[in-house]
């Protein structure tokens, strides 16, 4: 999440704004208390503005309300259930609807195919349903259920998608005729663990995200693509309507914007790609509000 965090503060440049992160631990079951108890800190902290990364569409809703309560803008990222000043909104769904029909193109008809999941938040759940439906449209048979926590990479965090890898390959292996990874972190601890079993490069894999590294992978032949969905463009939005904010005095009511579809990243586009660092420039993300 830092590429988006760099593209809020590229989005903020000339307003004057300090960014300060708070975050809350995937891998905690108990994450949503977590990211009410973050809001409510910088409530009353008096703050200028508040970005909320949506994990769930349903929380922290009374946090959110008692902010915008106080005057204090609330820009979402990813829509919730509840009205927010502003959602920058992203189709997760649809993303894993064209990366279907984008691997439907590149493997025989009825492949059978796994999927590996993320945790259970908005927008990997968004993803994996879109990768459902677009497989079903497309007539994958599916190999196993990617919302079974044996095949979820729940913590995403790195390395953490090793064990998942080694069990999908042990259950699935002997059937699977290709791959999708909901996120190109996860792909990372997939990657070595084909090559372990002499699979890197024949077994056709996609994922999400758009990072260098896995566009990397595409160069090499490792896997077929990457969806690259915006991640500096989707904190570059959120950015820029805060500054909106701060110096034109606008007045945003649960405004929705969507900055960009993404794109399937393959090897005949891979030339084109722009790595995010050249899209917003890193800075130091400061971890904290005081």
């Amino acid at each position: 999440m830092d590429t988006v965090a760099h593209g809020i503060a590229a989005g903020l440049a000339g307003s004057d704004t300090q960014l300060r992160i708070l975050t809350a631990d995937l891998r905690d079951p108990h994450f949503s208390i977590e990211q009410n108890q973050a809001v409510v800190a910088a409530t009353e902290a008096k703050v200028d503005g508040i970005c909320l990364f949506t994990l769930d569409e349903t929380e922290p809703a009374p946090a959110v309300w008692r902010a915008i309560g106080k005057n204090i803008p609330v820009v979402a990222l990813h829509k919730p259930a509840y009205p927010v000043t502003a959602t920058v909104a992203v189709p997760n769904f649809y993303h894993g609807v064209f990366l279907s029909q984008f691997l439907a193109r590149k493997v025989d008809d009825r492949p059978k195919v796994a999927i590996i999941g993320g945790p259970p938040i908005l927008d990997d759940e968004e993803l994996v349903e879109g990768l459902l439906e677009g497989g079903r449209r497309c007539g994958f048979q599916f190999l196993n259920d990617p919302h079974d926590p044996a095949f979820r990479n729940q913590a995403d965090v790195k390395g953490a998608g090793v064990a998942v890898a080694h069990h999908i390959l042990e259950t699935c292996g002997d059937e699977m005729e290709a791959l999708i990874v909901f996120n190109d972190e996860t792909l990372l601890d997939v990657l070595p663990v084909l090559e372990e079993r002499g699979l890197l490069g024949s077994l056709p894999i996609v994922s999400r995200n758009g990072s260098p590294a896995a566009v990397e992978a595409v160069r090499r032949g490792d896997t077929l693509a990457t969806y690259d969905y915006g991640l500096t463009e989707l904190g570059l939005a959120a950015g820029r309507i805060f500054s909106d904010i701060f110096l034109n005095g606008v007045d945003p009511q649960d405004l929705v914007v969507c900055p960009t579809f993404g794109r399937v990243i393959d090897e005949e586009s891979a030339d084109s790609y722009v790595p995010w660092s050249e899209r917003a420039p890193a800075v130091e993300l400061i971890t904290g509000i005081s």
